[in-house]
């Protein structure tokens, strides 16, 4: 719906204009006087809404007309600050009528002593002065955009599976590869160069997982504009070994350590590396002190828009350039056409002449190639329509011509532009993000329901938020970050959409960012992220004191030296405070404690509370204030436990509640002043779990839920009949996801009538004894994560029997009978992505697939232990993998401790052969990766020596143990 909400170009003028009509409603009795002017205020901006609508669309402006749209702009905020203030002051900011119906006397008692009588007529004396100005620049035109509900665009599957091949992957990584493979054990650096755009870093990651594979240790990191040395050492520690990294956040080691604890690990390894985004010499001279040059025949690629810093990164004798070069004029066409029309030969006659006009001006640039196709992918395909977009792209994108990019820059803007209102408003909120930041898609699209970007004429918000998510990927603004996940859970912006969007948001006053860029502060911040601790911080902070009364949304990413008193900001709406606690503190830099937070209570239009890894306690009682809180999400380190005030029961509007490691102070009818609550996450300390459980079936608009062990399993079977009591009650009104552990899961579907219509994703955490029978009623299931010590037949017919099925990640312990037990094409019709997963118990590999067994399965994820499962009969011809018929992703992993190298060849040569008979094998993504394989022996000779056997059973049984 346009023009109800708050936007980019329009402000909150939506939203005022909602609340003036319902302030002249009958069930109001207002002074005459204040009725009068509000009457006026409500007619004066429905005439100039349409107007203000049209200009916040228009590509250019002239600077009287840009004016008054930013003044209106601010104008509405400022109206809105006034309503809200007002209606807080009638009855707790829910404006309820029995508080304005007692008498007139204490209207005009409250107007006089807030001011809030004059504060309308100055507000009144403002509209009229800029009714005046809009006679005098006589823009009447309009624009009406109506909003849809929509899906992802079903054509990017086959894009983001294509991609890698239409870019010219083949020939270049190809290239690139064969300069990596060369014989050489001196550490090789491949520098790949080029402009933004062009596709560095698909090409670096596909050869990542092309030959990643065959290294002993591999990582891939980002680098970004501003080096955080810290924090790209601790992923790169993360990937090459998780023990290590577990151990450096208890202990908070320094730079120093970090790198020493680096290069240990990786001195005797033949490691492989990515390092992408590089954009100055000494951040590559920072970063390669941790490599070591062990001549082990390991390499780095870097990738990097600046040929200074790729020649830097190629200075050994050993290192290569390679230029990234725009694609040829057929690599176009076919990415082109992909995109557009789901194949590369459909496009049909009229528009050959204009494709080609478009496909020259983009210069062979995939970014805009992949832009362009997007813009037309949305519009009907006749070719004036495409004449219409081919002329507004200028003159041209080629890299040798277009200074930077500016052409690149500008197709972004065409985008940007050809989006409707609230789709723009949207893609801007991204800026608040800091570069690369991978971004939660449920918080992003709740942070838009808070700032009141979502309206929609039937209620629901969230839908429609989801519609504006999936339409902004469809016109890849956004990118999902793991296509292969079954679900959206984080998404990034380009580098060149986030600079667009800071640019735009700038100059629209929507959101100021602090990234370590100097730029000068709006007098009125509405809307800050704080994401560096610079020098222009303390400015900062004295600009968003002055500014408190009107700060909507308050973001605050990593260390910071200090902040403003949090107190009286009364326009609130999103704030969202994290830090890493285990992160070694420099000196002088703030930490977050109780009393900073003790006046949330004032921050009456909260609608998004986030509080993650922070010193901070207990929050204050008076968090029962918050009467628009709809998101409250709590996430707290285990050194500091937070407690939770039982005042949340007040929270009538509450939507979604999520925390870890708190306190769960429960009273009795919590739950009932709570019945908005749609998902409750993490609850895994309760202090009366026999009330808590009789509550939560109270819950009846409860979609999502998620429970730790917070009882042991005699005290569950003492609640048994409660839990499956309530959580029945919640299947059979608008339960969708549930996360519980076995313990949990052997109770609720023990019964095998237990009916949960409306489950989408079960996840059941920690390991059952078997398959329980009641799932066999789980009709609807789309998404299963489960972990079973005994898999047998009846436990795979019970997973068959599942009609919906489509993900499945099954860890099991030992199979049911020595036999591999066959999967038919009797079951998992619909399953698409199949993740199965060996414990180390002993016994041979428990499933084969048949002729025809999982039709639409696509991708196939297997991990096993060598040691423990100590060969595969060859006629299994590897588990039958040459029979999924659509199989187009193969990974396997081989736990190598304490195994022999022929046992775990034993393993990988049947599905190597079974790859080489698939029907698919031509494009088939493969990739086999070996863990702990410096702790595999040479032989069985090797491993019968001395009692190093023992002990690496040992290490491999802990290891799988803390896994469990």
């Amino acid at each position: 719906m346009v023009g109800l909400g708050v936007g980019v170009g329009t402000g909150a003028l939506g939203s005022v204009i909602g609340k003036l009509t319902t302030l002249l409603g009958d069930e109001y009795t207002m002074l005459k006087r204040v009725r009068k002017d509000i009457a006026f205020l409500q007619r004066e901006l429905r005439r100039m809404q349409i107007l203000v609508d049209t200009l916040a669309d228009m590509e250019e402006l002239d600077e009287l007309a840009k004016d008054w749209k930013g003044n209106m702009r601010d104008l509405s905020y400022d109206m809105e600050e006034c309503i809200d203030r007002f209606m807080l002051r009638l009855g707790n900011g829910d404006a309820r009528p029995r508080f304005v119906k007692k008498t007139a006397r204490r209207l005009k008692t409250l107007f006089e002593r807030h001011g809030i009588g004059s504060q309308i007529k100055d507000l009144k004396a403002r509209v009229a002065e800029e009714g005046e100005r809009r006679q005098r620049l006589k823009l009447d035109d309009y624009i009406v955009n109506q909003s849809r509900p929509v899906v992802i665009d079903p054509r990017l599957a086959a894009f983001h599976g294509v991609a890698k091949g239409l870019v010219a992957i083949d020939g270049r990584r190809d290239k690139v590869i064969s300069w990596l493979m060369e014989e050489s054990k001196e550490l090789k650096v491949v520098a790949i160069v080029g402009g933004g755009g062009l596709g560095k870093t698909t090409l670096a990651m596909e050869i990542y997982r092309k030959i990643g594979g065959d290294y002993q240790c591999r990582a891939s990191v980002s680098v970004s504009r501003t080096l955080d040395l810290e924090k790209l050492l601790k992923d790169v520690l993360s990937q090459i070994d998780e023990a290590e990294f577990s151990k450096c956040q208890s202990e908070r080691w320094e730079k120093d350590q970090l790198i020493r604890h680096i290069q240990l690990i990786l001195t005797e390894k033949r490691y492989f590396l990515v390092i992408d985004d590089l954009w100055k010499v000494q951040d590559w001279e920072f970063i390669k002190a941790a490599f070591p040059d062990n001549y082990n025949g390991s390499r780095i690629i870097a990738t990097t828009r600046i040929a200074n810093v790729a020649r830097s990164c190629c200075s050994n004798s050993s290192g290569q350039l390679y230029q990234m070069l725009p694609l040829n004029d057929f690599d176009s066409r076919r990415l082109f056409f992909k995109r557009i029309f789901d194949s590369e030969s459909l496009c049909p006659s009229q528009l050959e002449k204009v494709s080609a006009r478009i496909l020259k001006k983009c210069g062979g640039m995939p970014l805009a190639i992949i832009t362009i196709a997007s813009l037309l992918a949305n519009k009907p395909p006749s070719a004036a329509e495409w004449e219409r977009l081919q002329d507004s792209i200028g003159a041209g994108l080629s890299y040798d011509s277009d200074d930077g990019g500016k052409g690149m820059a500008h197709i972004l803007l065409l985008s940007y532009w050809d989006l409707p209102h609230h789709l723009k408003t949207c893609l801007l909120y991204l800026c608040i993000y800091p570069e690369d930041a991978k971004i939660s898609c449920e918080e992003l699209k709740w942070k838009w329901i808070a700032e009141g970007f979502i309206t929609s004429n039937q209620g629901n918000l969230y839908q429609e938020a989801v519609s504006c998510f999936n339409e902004l990927v469809n016109r890849s603004m956004i990118q999902i970050v793991d296509v292969d996940s079954f679900e959206e859970k984080y998404c990034q912006v380009h580098d060149m959409v986030l600079d667009l969007i800071i640019s735009r948001s700038a100059e629209e006053n929507f959101a100021t960012v602090l990234n370590g860029v100097c730029n000068s502060l709006p007098t009125k911040i509405r809307r800050l992220s704080l994401q560096s601790s610079g020098l222009e911080q303390k400015v900062a902070i004295q600009a968003i004191t002055r500014s408190k009364l009107h700060v909507r949304s308050l973001n605050v990413f990593g260390e910071t030296k200090e902040i403003p008193p949090l107190v009286d900001f009364l326009s609130l709406r999103v704030f969202d405070i994290s830090e890493d606690y285990f992160l070694k503190r420099s000196e002088g830099y703030f930490s977050w404690e109780n009393k900073h937070i003790r006046n949330i209570g004032s921050f009456h239009q909260l609608r998004y509370l986030r509080m993650h890894g922070l010193r901070i306690t207990e929050l204050p009682a008076d968090i029962g204030k918050l009467q628009n809180l709809e998101t409250l999400e709590l996430r707290s380190n285990y050194c500091f436990p937070f407690k939770l005030p039982s005042t949340i029961a007040r929270l009538g509007k509450l939507v979604r509640l999520f925390i870890n490691n708190i306190k769960f102070v429960f009273s009795a009818d919590m739950f009932g002043s709570m019945r908005a609550l749609e998902e409750v996450s993490d609850i895994c300390n309760v202090d009366n779990p026999e009330k808590f459980l009789e509550e939560l079936g109270h819950l009846t608009k409860l979609r999502k839920i998620s429970m730790s062990s917070w009882m042991q399993p005699g005290d569950l079977e003492c609640y048994r009949e409660r839990l499956e009591s309530s959580l029945n009650k919640l299947g059979k009104c608008s339960l969708q996801y549930l996360r519980t552990n076995g313990d949990m899961g052997n109770i609720i579907f023990r019964d095998p009538c237990c009916t949960f219509p409306h489950l989408q994703h079960l996840k059941l955490e920690n390991t059952m004894e078997k398959v329980p029978k009641g799932m066999a009623s789980l009709t609807n299931l789309l998404k299963l994560e489960i972990e079973v010590k005994l898999f047998d037949e009846e436990g795979l017919h019970i997973l068959m029997g599942m009609p919906s099925l489509a993900y499945l990640r099954l860890t099991v312990g030992v199979p049911g009978i020595m036999s591999p037990m066959i999967v038919s094409s009797n079951g998992f019709k619909l399953l698409e992505v199949f993740h199965f997963r060996f414990r180390i118990l002993p016994g041979k590999v428990g499933i084969e697939f048949a002729a025809g067994a999982m039709p639409a399965l696509r991708r196939l994820h297997l991990f096993w232990h060598a040691f423990y499962i100590a060969w595969m009969s060859s006629d299994s011809a590897g588990m039958g993998i040459q029979h999924l018929s659509s199989l187009a992703q193969l990974q396997v992993e081989t736990w190598c401790a304490s195994a022999t190298l022929e046992e775990v060849e034993a393993l990988e040569g049947p599905i190597e052969k079974a790859v080489t008979l698939h029907p698919n094998r031509q494009t088939l993504q493969f990739h086999l990766h070996r863990e702990y394989e410096g702790w595999m022996y040479k032989d069985e000779e090797e491993r019968s020596r001395g009692r190093r056997s023992a002990t690496l059973v040992e290490i491999a049984q802990e290891q799988e143990d803390q896994v469990i």
